[in-house]
């Protein structure tokens, strides 16, 4: 009976540490953006780009899928290569944001695209994107007009 009680007491024990040590990371993706901003544009250029660091926090991978602004005609989504000497840009499906990782979006990599400015991006201007992410959905967000 005492081994019982012992082999018993272990399992909860064990039980406990695996609860108390998945309680650290909340289920499913927990995504936050940080050190969003954008590159003044000119308005002959008519496009614009905007660059941060997505964090997930949580336990599932997650997908930025699609943005949206009211700056631009079209808002996509668009890494970079170098080829021949030559840089390309192509708009790609989305950004994978592992559980505990990040994705960062900076010049020369991914990042959000927009087309067909209506007006001039300008240093100290705060624009608005909305980021759709497969699993959680949608979140707007804050982009400052700035120099890199």
């Amino acid at each position: 009976m005492r081994f019982t009680k012992k082999v018993l007491f272990t399992a909860f024990s064990i039980l406990l540490t695996a609860l108390a040590l998945g309680a650290c990371r909340p289920a499913g993706p927990q995504i936050e953006i940080k050190e969003a901003w954008g590159r003044p544009s000119p308005m002959q250029a008519g496009t614009g780009a905007a660059y941060m660091v997505i964090n997930n926090t949580g336990s599932e991978d997650d997908k930025l899928i699609s943005a949206a602004s009211d700056v631009a005609e079209a808002v996509e989504i668009h890494d970079m290569t170098m080829e021949n000497d030559v840089m390309k840009m192509f708009r790609i499906d989305g950004i994978d944001i592992p559980a505990g990782g990040s994705a960062t979006l900076q010049p020369g990599g991914k990042h959000v695209m927009f087309i067909g400015l209506y007006e001039k991006l300008e240093i100290g201007q705060v624009i608005t994107v909305t980021l759709e992410f497969e699993k959680s959905g949608q979140q707007t967000i804050e982009v400052e007009i700035r120099e890199p």
